[in-house]
């Protein structure tokens, strides 16, 4: 039953309200279907809420269902899920100086102290996995929460940033909160989180929920977080579609036409086994329909570049840019 007295955890606003219920049963199969056990972290639980903020236009999930140390460890085999490099990591490199203490909050196994010229660098992160490859290249990254980093690094970093994070976390004024603590008057916070105006929201993608994803976040809800705490927003920035994600806006985008030519109605989410209900076409039919989009995305894609498509549209990431007053 969903909370009736439901807070945005961005905000605090009590203008919320329902956008879709979620039977955990379709992610918890999905994951089964890419080699993943998630059913324990669903326990009890049989549906999610959807749910948007009217104030700021956070979209969260209720209740809380958050990926473990196993479940991330999972994730990691994948060499697409800590990526080296990342176009947000550029654009916050551009903001940086020698002689700047910054900590990267989130930090997986320090990618981004590569990409940097900085008097100290610190990472938190709490993937047991992640601190284990940072240690082994040398890199500082402690197992730690920023609420608690915060205690004893007070007012100490110019520059404090998270990269793909703000949308994982239960607490989001806390995280928030630890991070503007640790800032010196007159740092930056630098928050860069998916963009959920991109073309991502084209098609429901299940690494898009719980329990990867528990916040979905666009431009107003990032500028509210400077009028909540007391920050002056510097820049917004959204990226073009990056060179790194164009396969998949290519893919997506051809999935997103053929599916709307067949007539196919996305409900719910966009699981094989429930694209296939809805059609009424065999599991195995859906997934050579879905190969041959990926195949004909490739071509596109080298095709597109001639003209340049991507250009028009929105790319994966926004980055906020705030100052400490």
């Amino acid at each position: 039953m969903l909370d009736t007295n439901m807070l945005c955890p961005n905000c605090s606003s009590h203008d919320v309200y329902e956008i879709e219920i979620i039977p955990t049963a379709d992610l918890i199969n999905y994951y089964k279907d890419n080699g993943m056990d998630v059913r324990y972290l669903f326990e009890k639980r049989e549906v999610l809420h959807k749910l948007r903020c009217g104030e700021c236009s956070l979209v969260f999930f209720s209740p809380v269902v958050l990926g473990d140390d196993f479940f991330y460890s999972c994730l990691q085999k994948g060499d697409w899920y800590y990526q080296d490099e990342k176009p947000e990591y550029d654009y916050v490199a551009s903001l940086i100086k020698p002689t700047d203490k910054v900590l990267d909050v989130g930090s997986g196994r320090g990618a981004f102290s590569k990409k940097i010229k900085c008097d100290f660098y610190q990472g938190l992160e709490f993937s047991e996995s992640a601190v284990k490859l940072a240690e082994k290249d040398g890199i500082n990254v402690i197992p730690e929460m920023v609420q608690d980093h915060a205690q004893k690094r007070s007012e100490y970093y110019d520059v404090v940033s998270s990269f793909q994070v703000l949308e994982h976390v239960s607490d989001a004024r806390g995280f928030l909160e630890g991070s503007v603590k640790c800032l010196r008057r007159g740092g930056i916070l630098t928050v860069a989180v998916p963009n959920c105006e991109s073309f991502l929201e084209w098609r429901k993608n299940y690494l898009n929920m719980p329990p990867h994803h528990q916040l979905h976040w666009n431009e107003k809800a990032l500028r509210k977080i400077a009028q909540v705490h007391g920050l002056k927003i510097k820049q917004v920035y959204k990226e073009p579609v990056s060179e790194i994600h164009r396969e998949s806006f290519y893919s997506i985008l051809l999935q997103t036409m053929r599916d709307k030519l067949a007539g196919v109605k996305e409900d719910r989410i966009n699981f094989a086994p429930q694209i296939a209900r809805d059609s009424e076409e065999s599991l195995s039919e859906w997934r050579e329909k879905r190969d041959f989009a990926h195949r004909v995305a490739d071509v596109l894609k080298k095709g597109f570049r001639l003209i340049r498509l991507h250009r028009l549209f929105v790319g994966h990431t926004i980055t906020a840019v705030y100052e400490k007053r």
